[in-house]
């Protein structure tokens, strides 16, 4: 995450003194548009306010990001946001210094010292730049005159001689080509962009949470070069690309989910790919409260739900925030029991001691290829006390009701916008569940990408729906809807008091109350407890996880207690 606190909002003087290609790039901006543009930061909704947009932010240390709108021309063109990433960049000279380099540390890499992650990886290949740069400074010579002395002299020595600015450039290239994310590093070092799409070789385009759809100063200026990258970035992530295999989905190390298509007879307009990013740290359920998406007692409802195994779909369209939403309600689930997840891309974020976690491998060879039926297979044997299931699309689906049926709950999200679609699509091709059986789901969660209040996008859970039973007089499903968001208010509200078929008729028993009315005032203290975290700011996904914990292992006074006193991340 980007550190801004050292730069004052407007101070973008600072910014070009400490950071020179930022310095370069206003000042060609400048002298080209006629504008200087403001620096903002940390960014946030209010940047909206300010049209046209002229403005520059942090992205990560030392990339920043330009955000500008053209104003339009005598014909209406223009008011196109437009989204330059800011890097360092290389001069004629530093780039033929930066291919000496990479030649020399590929000779050498046979003896350099093994590595397992990629934090060893860059700290090996920073220390070898370091050994096979030298700064003028250190020889009392220019580059140019060192290079024409050991010339004269017969010396062949590997080193480059670099200043110090230039060996901070060659060190950012050449790490963020061979470990990074190489020419689309700005974009995925940008926290404030969701969806990435580049078709051929025209400009990538942005989804931001600001500012909407935005276009980027990047592209692939050969097709070569492209299908060159993709290759590259399929294989690096276990999901090799090829004429044979022209589409692929995988998972980056970031987490971010891509989607490749490789062959120009698939894609007409070239090689093209779209990445859906992933917040670097887990969302939590209370940062969920604090922005919106979910309230206190839709919160402490679910915990209750989920607490004594009932079984639930996160249900929305594309890119409504199902996975985020899956991820921070399952610390809800008993801290002691064990979790099974099986995903196509691993997107699951499990802290539980015990969580067995599976993921399908695609192969030529049958016998080798193992698919999300064959993981829920598994699963049965597993005995786990949830199976988690990245996402539901075909087959799978039944087999997920079967586990369900045989007393293993379920938790997965779905492609559905209403409970009426939901039951329509399990029960109808390819999936097939038998209408009758559909009642061994216990609820839904729905949720929609919407206009959030401040401008931008936002996301909500737009409403719960239980299901109640199957009715075989009208061969249906009876459901009911527990709570319903208000857009106009931006507020959800309880339609499910006194009427809640799993907290009266299914949970109260299990939780020991004589009167199975009482589950509700449960609901309302764990909702109350659930404020007081977000009024505390306890945000961080370890911090509601490790609260959560003790509610599990030391009951629910304790746990109340250590809210008001809990120093954690965001208090340390």
């Amino acid at each position: 995450m980007a550190d801004e606190s050292r730069f004052a909002k407007g101070d973008l003087n600072s910014v070009m003194a400490t950071y020179p290609h930022v310095a370069d790039w206003v000042r060609d901006f400048e002298s080209r548009y006629g504008s200087r543009p403001m620096y903002y930061g940390p960014l946030d909704r209010d940047a909206k306010k300010n049209r046209p947009y002229n403005l520059i932010y942090m992205a990560k240390e030392p990339i920043f990001i330009h955000i500008y709108e053209p104003p339009e021309d005598d014909d209406g063109n223009g008011g196109q946001t437009l989204w330059f990433g800011l890097e360092p960049q290389l001069t004629e000279e530093e780039e033929n210094m930066r291919r000496e380099l990479v030649e020399t540390l590929l000779q050498e890499a046979p003896t350099a010292p093994t590595f397992t992650t990629d934090g060893e990886f860059e700290s090996i290949l920073t220390q070898m730049i370091e050994r096979y740069s030298v700064l003028e400074t250190e020889v009392g010579l220019s580059p140019r005159r060192q290079g024409r002395l050991w010339e004269m002299i017969g010396m062949d020595d590997k080193r480059v001689i670099v200043t110090t600015e230039q060996r901070q450039r060659l060190e950012y290239i050449i790490i963020r080509d061979l470990i990074k994310n190489g020419p689309l590093e700005p974009l995925l070092s940008d926290e404030m962009l969701e969806d990435i799409h580049s078709v051929g070789l025209k400009h990538i385009h942005m989804d931001h949470k600001v500012f909407g759809m935005v276009t980027s100063n990047i592209r692939f200026r050969e097709r070569e070069i492209l299908s060159r990258y993709l290759r590259a970035m399929s294989e690096r992530i276990g999901r090799p690309v090829s004429d044979n295999k022209p589409i692929i989905d995988g998972a980056l190390l970031d987490g971010s989910r891509i989607n490749i298509i490789f062959s120009d007879d698939v894609s007409m307009l070239g090689p093209s790919f779209t990445i859906r990013k992933f917040a670097e740290e887990t969302i939590s359920i209370i940062q969920l409260i604090k922005w919106g998406t979910i309230s206190s007692q839709v919160a402490a409802y679910i915990w209750i739900c989920l607490e004594y195994g009932m079984s639930v779909l996160v249900s929305g369209e594309t890119a409504s925030g199902k996975t985020t939403t899956l991820n921070a309600i399952l610390p809800f689930i008993d801290h002691n029991v064990k979790i099974y997840s099986a995903e196509d891309t691993p997107e699951v974020k499990v802290r539980h001691k015990i969580w067995q976690r599976l993921v399908t491998r695609d192969s030529k060879n049958e016998e080798s290829r193992v698919e999300m039926f064959d993981l829920l297979k598994a699963a049965l044997r597993s005995r786990p006390r949830y199976i988690i299931i990245g996402e539901i699309r075909g087959v799978e689906g039944a087999t997920a009701f079967q586990a369900m049926q045989t007393g293993h709950p379920v938790i997965a999200t779905f492609h559905a916008s209403s409970i009426v679609k939901m039951i329509q699509r399990f029960t109808g091709d390819p999936i097939n569940v038998p209408i009758r059986f559909f009642d061994n789901l216990n609820f839904a969660i729905f949720q929609e990408v919407v206009e959030a209040p401040g401008g931008g996008i936002a996301r909500r859970v737009t409403g719960i729906d239980e299901v109640i039973g199957y009715n075989k007089h009208s061969d249906g499903v009876l459901t009911r809807g527990m709570f319903e968001w208000d857009p106009v208010k931006d507020k959800h509200y309880f339609r499910g008091m006194f009427q809640s078929h799993l907290l009266e008729n299914k949970i109260a028993a299990m939780a020991g109350f004589a009167n199975k009315r009482d589950i509700y005032d449960e609901m309302l203290r764990r909702a109350a407890a659930l404020d007081k975290m977000a009024n505390r700011d306890l945000t961080h996904y370890d911090d509601v996880f490790d609260l959560l914990g003790i509610y599990y292992n030391n009951g629910f006074e304790a746990f109340d207690r250590a809210i008001d006193t809990w120093t954690g991340v965001n208090h340390g």
